[in-house]
């Protein structure tokens, strides 16, 4: 397989993952990240979050709210009036396709569609600098809810949107986090998310790349050294406060390997064990340089006095790097 093509099927892959659907005629290398995509609110719009990478640097993209096109087809149903131009260049006067892309949906009966019956999305392309090029087309679905409750006052049914949403203060390791915009995590590395409602009520975590990015708990793990995730912490709402579901993507990167130890101490003509194998479990090899110093395998012996710089290599995988590192092996009397 080519490198490009390998590339492309990589892009797909991960993308799908995330819940992206390609329009059948072509496979599109911008990935795409954010949210939320699923439950937005009939009565009002909704800012939807985009984070944009592998994306043309020649081209602009058009973005807009669509209904689902049929297969082979570009949608005919637009909602024209928030339609989004943004490119790697704005010399143009198209907007920085880098940073936070943020769309305007809504329920499509301004533009002609009805998004609770039919299959409203996120339609992404290239722009008119490259009308018939479909290859960055694709469709993102979105999800519509119609939810009502009842007034606590007048026992009457009120639009649940009315409510004001519920407030999320997410902790992440202990840091502050903001929705939709990409953080990392490393394999094998998890992090642990700590959430406050401003309702007071329990807020859950669900994963959307939960073959990559499971959650247990509140604690997200990654199981591979690359890849997007996306994981939405969820307020239930109350009787005063609307659900609130907020968005937090990562890309996912290869985690480091670790040695037990980084300095031990000898005496002349005595023998000393290293570790034998990495915090992954990958064999380690041994060599010296210092004059008066050995190594055998993992024993590290030294016929003089001073330090001995022994160094510790490893072989690496797609999850986690290769190790180079020195120990600092102090011989005394």
């Amino acid at each position: 397989m080519k490198v490009g093509d390998m590339k492309r099927f990589i892009s797909a892959a991960l993308v799908v993952a995330l819940g992206v659907l390609f329009a059948p005629q072509a496979l599109a290398a911008t990935m795409i990240q954010g949210g939320p995509f699923t439950g937005l609110s009939s009565d009002k719009p909704t800012n939807i979050h985009l984070a944009l990478s592998g994306y043309p640097t020649a081209r602009g993209l058009y973005v807009l709210e669509a209904v689902k096109p049929t297969a082979g087809a570009r949608p005919t149903a637009t909602n024209a009036a928030t339609q989004l131009w943004i490119s790697a260049d704005t010399t143009g006067g198209a907007a920085s396709i880098k940073g936070d892309v943020v769309l305007v949906v809504d329920n499509g009966r301004s533009w002609g569609a009805d998004c609770l019956r039919q299959q409203c999305g996120i339609f992404i392309r290239l722009d008119h600098t490259a009308t018939a090029d479909l290859s960055e087309d694709q469709f993102i679905p979105l999800t519509f809810v119609a939810s009502t409750g009842t007034s606590a006052t007048t026992g009457a049914q009120t639009s649940a949107s009315s409510l004001p949403a519920d407030t999320l203060t997410v902790l992440i390791n202990g840091k502050a986090a903001a929705a939709n915009v990409p953080g990392v995590i490393q394999y094998r590395t998890p992090l642990t998310f700590a959430v406050t409602t401003g309702s007071g009520v329990t807020a859950t975590l669900k994963s959307y790349t939960p073959m990559l990015c499971p959650v247990k708990g509140t604690v997200v793990d990654a199981l591979k050294g690359s890849g997007q995730c996306d994981i939405a912490v969820t307020s239930p709402g109350d009787l005063t406060h609307a659900p609130k579901t907020s968005h937090f993507p990562f890309l996912v990167s290869p985690s480091t390997q670790n040695l037990k130890v980084s300095a031990v101490t000898t005496t002349v003509g005595k023998s000393k064990l290293l570790p034998a194998f990495t915090s992954f479990g990958e064999k380690i090899t041994y060599t010296t340089a210092t004059a008066g110093c050995s190594v055998a395998g993992r024993v590290v012996r030294s016929s003089v006095v001073g330090s001995c710089l022994v160094t510790a290599k490893a072989a690496g995988t797609g999850n986690y790097a290769a190790l180079s590192t020195t120990v600092s092996v102090e011989i005394t009397k």
